[in-house]
């Protein structure tokens, strides 16, 4: 997704929730927006790992579109 297309839809739902009406929808959002996401320690353990590989072999990463080029190739 290019910056444009998200800069699209955040204000697109920005345009949403300003018209919004429906108090059990503000408040489900007011919520979604207060909670905290926990990060189980196996995840982060991942992240640590992936971080140190791309580190000690930054020539052997693809970015997102090529790596779904060839995927796609792959279908």
């Amino acid at each position: 997704m290019e910056v444009q297309d998200i800069q699209e839809k955040k204000l697109s739902l920005i345009n949403w929730i300003s018209q919004l009406q429906d108090i059990s929808l503000i408040e489900k959002l007011t919520d979604l927006q207060n909670d905290e996401i926990e990060i189980h320690q196996w995840q982060k353990d991942i992240l640590d790992e992936r971080l140190s590989d791309y580190k000690n072999n930054p020539e052997q990463v693809l970015d997102f579109d090529t790596a779904m080029d060839e995927i796609e190739k792959e279908l």
